[in-house]
């Protein structure tokens, strides 16, 4: 590994352990408050989103690991929420950059089971440090600014419902349709991970 993809993990790694701690209960079980902290890693590809939503084509480039913070703002009601995200993601093994991103989205937990399950979604700039030539695209350019979409499924964990999640969450940065450019898309990672709710 490379030494600042060590430094990213290490300091996710330690973040995850700090999130944990402030999320047990002082005193038996209770609800978690309105802070999230996810870290999940998958692989990354630099495909069109229309080639591998068509065409099934998901070449992987190379692996990302990613950290959001997420605060509920208000409920709406009917099982919805407003929330507000920080994330930072570092692709590696191949093409090494950073991406900070922050944005809003909104939260779904009104499922009609018992094993507590949520549904995100989240929209904003995107910033990337180095990022890559975007080789699929006509235009062959770096794009520091882009729009970045994030979706997550998190199912809580029997053990511990009340604190911690198992993810499924996607991550894409785009032009978004020529708001930042007309026909850049840089790439989506799908991953897995773990999300401490406190």
């Amino acid at each position: 590994m490379e030494g600042r993809t060590r430094r990213l993990v290490s300091a996710c790694a330690r973040l995850i352990v700090t999130a944990w701690a402030m999320a047990i209960p002082a005193s038996g079980p209770a609800r978690a408050g309105p802070w999230s902290v996810t870290l999940y890693g998958g692989p990354w590809t630099q495909r069109v989103v229309s080639q591998i939503v068509t065409d099934g084509n998901y070449d992987i480039s190379g692996a990302t690991i990613g950290l959001a913070v997420d605060r509920r703002l208000f409920r709406l009601g009917w099982g919805f929420s407003v929330e507000a995200e920080g994330q930072a993601t570092e692709n590696f093994d191949g093409y090494t950059f950073t991406t900070l991103g922050a944005g809003l989205g909104l939260r779904f937990d009104n499922f009609p089971w018992s094993l507590p399950t949520s549904f995100g979604a989240w929209t904003g700039p995107s910033y990337a440090i180095n990022p890559p030539i975007e080789q699929y695209n006509t235009d062959r350019r770096q794009h520091p600014w882009l729009n970045y979409v994030s979706v997550e499924l998190a199912v809580a964990l029997p053990w511990d419902p009340q604190h911690w999640d198992a993810v499924l969450r996607l991550y894409h940065r785009s032009g978004a349709w020529g708001v930042y450019s007309i026909n850049a898309d840089e790439g989506t990672t799908v991953g897995v991970g773990l999300r401490a709710k406190f």
